[in-house]
């Protein structure tokens, strides 16, 4: 977000910055945390690539995935009370026999197979960075954001990322923000998801505007006191 240091941001908020913008910079910030504790627990640099937002039917989620038809292995959380979503972490199938073999599975592991320990340990590390996730989104809005416990999918893409979205129906509008996450090194990749509903949004955006304005006219006292 950008902010003006003569206090437009308090006067003209829904002229300087777009539910489209807020959405995009409340999405990067989140998973840029998540990101932090992904590369503190596997004690890696996971690299972070440009955030997309896209508004669509829920029955054309498909369109806005790239190579929809790989197979990948994803946690999925609901976001409970007000703000009513959900965000998934999805690997790239190969990428999840990775994971898995830093924290808990010796020796190799069989494309297409995930032992119990391999499917615990996704999952756990998975809550805590989906948590971690809904934690910057409670800070930012100052509301308490509840993830959901998480759920295990694996599948094409386009499927993994519909599992568990029993709040959509077909029509109905979605905003859906993707970032990639990515270590070379480990040959780690995979993505996050943020998936919301209009009325959220619309939420989402007027905090965040009102927080805005509550820094402008913060900005505005500090002025004149200096003066």
């Amino acid at each position: 977000m950008v902010m003006d240091d003569g206090g437009v941001m308090g006067k003209k908020i829904k002229d300087v910055i777009t539910e489209y913008e807020i959405i995009k910079e409340v999405g990067s910030i989140c998973a840029g945390n998540s990101t932090h504790v992904f590369s503190q627990m596997i004690n890696r640099c996971i690299k972070l690539e440009a955030p997309e937002l896209e508004v669509v039917s829920f029955k054309d989620i498909d369109t806005v995935l790239q190579s929809s038809e790989k197979i990948v292995v994803g946690v999925h959380c609901k976001l409970l009370t007000k703000i009513l979503g959900q965000i998934s972490l999805l690997f790239l199938e190969k990428s999840a026999y990775e994971f898995v073999s830093i924290f808990a599975t010796p020796g190799k592991m069989s494309p297409g197979f995930l032992t119990q320990l391999g499917v615990s340990t996704i999952k756990e590390v998975g809550n805590v960075v989906v948590s971690a996730y809904a934690g910057a989104m409670s800070l930012l809005m100052n509301e308490v954001v509840i993830p959901s416990i998480p759920v295990l999918s694996s599948g094409p893409l386009k499927e993994a990322i519909k599992f568990g979205m029993t709040n959509f129906k077909n029509t109905d509008k979605i905003y859906v923000h993707r970032m990639l996450f990515v270590d070379n090194e480990r040959r780690i990749n995979g993505s996050f998801f943020l998936v919301l509903g209009p009325d959220v949004v619309a939420h989402i955006s007027n905090e965040m505007r009102n927080n805005l304005k509550e820094i402008g006219k913060m900005k505005d006292k500090l002025r004149k006191a200096m003066d």
